[in-house]
């Protein structure tokens, strides 16, 4: 979540590893061929998104659905590529088995179509 917590654990990573390779014989090398700057979500966007998710699944199931859960990600999102333009949020889609990002990947229909109920809820709340 965060750059310095990023940082620890790529360093004890290589640390481990070449110490795993040096008592092989063998040498290894690790690059760095990607670095980008962890960034938050906007507070307040995300309360709006997951009002918003809250009101879709109330509107489909006729009930209360609970708390809406709050992710966070760890993945290099467009977000981290447009924060320094605007405030930035994300509405995550139920994947089967939380893989995601993958060939296996896997979304079922009503979840595809509650993510859609919840954009559409989240843009009346801006008219």
């Amino acid at each position: 979540m965060d750059d310095s917590g990023r940082e620890a654990i790529i360093y004890e990573f290589s640390n481990r590893l070449y110490h795993m390779c040096d008592r092989r014989s063998v040498f290894c090398n690790v690059e760095r061929k990607h670095d980008a700057n962890a960034v938050v979500c906007d507070p307040g966007l995300s309360t709006q998104l997951k009002s918003a998710s809250y009101t879709a699944l109330k509107r489909i199931t006729g009930e209360d659905p609970g708390d809406v859960p709050v992710l966070m990600s760890g993945a290099g999102h467009d977000a981290m590529a447009i924060s320094h333009l605007t405030k930035v949020g994300m509405l995550f889609v139920r994947c089967r088995g939380g893989i995601s990002h993958s060939p296996a990947e896997h979304v079922l229909d009503d979840d595809v179509w509650a993510a859609g109920m919840a954009v559409l809820a989240f843009f009346e709340t801006l008219l």
